[in-house]
């Protein structure tokens, strides 16, 4: 089994962070759907209103829809409870169902206190009363948002059809359909066309584009929204769903989840082991052993890293990182949340969440060093069914052209005794053949793959057998990458030598 790599770090003074909401983040809870990606079937609603840990939704058809807030739970719980698959923040039915043509409020008005803010989306524009039990009740807005012209272009000010707006007691959210947006201001904006703070829906202000399959980050028509006070609850019409933003303590930076073997984001297979890199998580170094036959711990150093509701398993923790593995229950999504939770000696930290692409398989190939490329992490391998053993690949013990050897990887996905891989825990039985097909490259040239397959005893790391292509130069540096599902893994360097006499 490989061991991964630890440092030494220094305790990380914690600073405080008031709860905020982030740049492009991801929701934390869906509504009408099975997964932040479905959207075949679910609600098409038109206004919403939420008090007393109730959400109502009024949809197209004349009905209100009821969904229960405590369900959810508190946004700084401890999800250990919560650690039984699929996705325990997504709730595809509501509790009760009302047949009924009108509900209080509607969509373009938001009253918070004496705030009134009015969604105009004829004349591109939101106007805020500051304070409306003042007198004059009739004068015109403290502040006018958007008035958007010909000459505009698009940003932080920009409104094009400005169809739903809501406030929260200290930010104002502005939903376009047109720009498939919502920006938002940490306060209540002091003047005309004030830029927003920021923006959900998009990753910046110059983006509008509509995505064809719907995401926890993207929202394509935000035709209604309204806030309890902290979470944003916001209707997409167009991918029949509701979903819930929640502000975090600290932030997350989108691109933070990597394959802990290529160090690579993007998109990720079920069983990966991840890597994420962050600041303040913990105060120490803590790290669990993936070979003692015992599952791996779902909270470590006071740290969770919970995805679509539940927390991963983890194998290490320091002041700046954490290793975990992704469940295999995730296969067939194409996308999930993700957030953690930071339980320190006086506080409860939590982050916004972000969004995390899921596939079928994302190959990534173990190595030595921190500079790309770096030196694969191989075996020579006696015989072709070797299943343990081996001495390593080095510079002083080159590969041979013809030669057999193993490689370690992750990202793999699923395998085809799916029913004996559960994360978290080591992979019983004898060595399980990936459900994906795994070809190999060196030096541009096929390689044959002998085998892939999960070894007995792992956790989330897999041995692939590959021939070294007999008429690779001895005595030169080769190049390897491995491929799967479209997907083609990092590059590694592996040390060539003449064949044996």
């Amino acid at each position: 089994m490989i061991t991964f790599r630890a440092a030494s770090f220094f305790l990380l003074s914690l600073p405080l962070f008031a709860a905020d909401f982030q740049n492009g983040q991801a929701a934390r809870a869906v509504f009408g759907q099975s997964s932040f990606t479905s959207h075949d079937t679910g609600i098409q609603i038109s206004s919403l209103v939420v008090t007393q840990n109730r959400l109502f939704a009024a949809d197209t058809s004349r009905h209100i829809l009821t969904f229960d807030v405590n369900l959810l739970g508190n946004l700084r719980d401890d999800r250990g409870q919560h650690s039984t698959g699929g996705c325990s923040l997504c709730f595809p039915a509501p509790v009760s169902q009302t047949n009924e043509s009108v509900m209080p409020g509607v969509a373009s008005v938001s009253v918070w206190g004496k705030t009134v803010a009015v969604a105009d989306a004829a004349n591109h524009r939101v106007l805020i009363w500051r304070d409306s039990s003042a007198p004059r009740p009739d004068r015109g807005p403290d502040v006018i948002l958007g008035r958007l012209s010909e000459s505009s272009s698009l940003g932080a000010s920009t409104l094009v059809d400005p169809v739903s707006v809501a406030l929260d007691g200290k930010r104002v959210f502005v939903g376009d359909v047109a720009l498939h947006r919502i920006l938002f201001w940490n306060s209540l904006p002091l003047t005309d066309d004030q830029p927003a703070d920021g923006v959900l829906g998009q990753s910046d202000f110059v983006s509008s584009r509509a995505v064809d399959a719907p995401g926890p980050d993207t929202v394509a028509t935000p035709v209604a929204m309204t806030s309890d006070g902290f979470n944003l609850f916001v209707a997409d019409s167009t991918a029949r769903r509701v979903l819930m933003f929640s502000p975090g303590d600290m932030p997350l930076a989108p691109n933070a989840l990597v394959n802990s073997a290529s160090l690579n984001g993007g998109a990720l297979a079920p069983g990966t082991l991840v890597t994420l890199h962050a600041n303040n998580l913990t105060e120490t170094l803590q790290a669990q052993a993936p070979d003692t036959g015992e599952p791996l711990p779902r909270r470590l150093g006071g740290v969770e890293i919970i995805l679509d509701g539940q927390p991963l398993p983890l194998l290490m923790v320091s002041p700046t990182e954490l290793q975990a593995q992704l469940p295999y229950d995730i296969a067939g999504r194409t996308g999930a949340s993700l957030y953690l939770r930071l339980e320190h000696s006086s506080n409860v930290l939590v982050t916004p969440a972000i969004a995390v692409k899921l596939t079928a398989a994302s190959p990534g190939v173990f190595a030595f060093g921190d500079r790309e490329p770096r030196a694969a992490l191989a075996l020579h391998v006696a015989q072709p069914d070797q299943t343990s053993g081996g001495t390593p690949v080095t510079d002083d013990s080159p590969a041979a052209p013809g030669e057999v050897i193993t490689l370690w990887a992750a990202g793999l996905g699923t395998v085809l005794e799916s029913g004996t891989t559960v994360a978290g825990k080591p992979h019983e039985g004898p060595p399980a053949l990936v459900a994906n097909p795994v070809s190999a490259q060196i030096n541009g040239q096929a390689a044959q793959v002998v085998s892939a397959s999960l070894p007995g005893g792992s956790v989330g790391v897999y041995w692939i057998k590959v021939v070294v292509p007999p008429d690779v130069v001895p005595g030169s540096t080769a190049y390897l990458s491995i491929s799967q599902n479209g997907l083609t893994s990092n590059a590694v360097k592996l040390a060539v030598g003449p064949a044996p006499r």
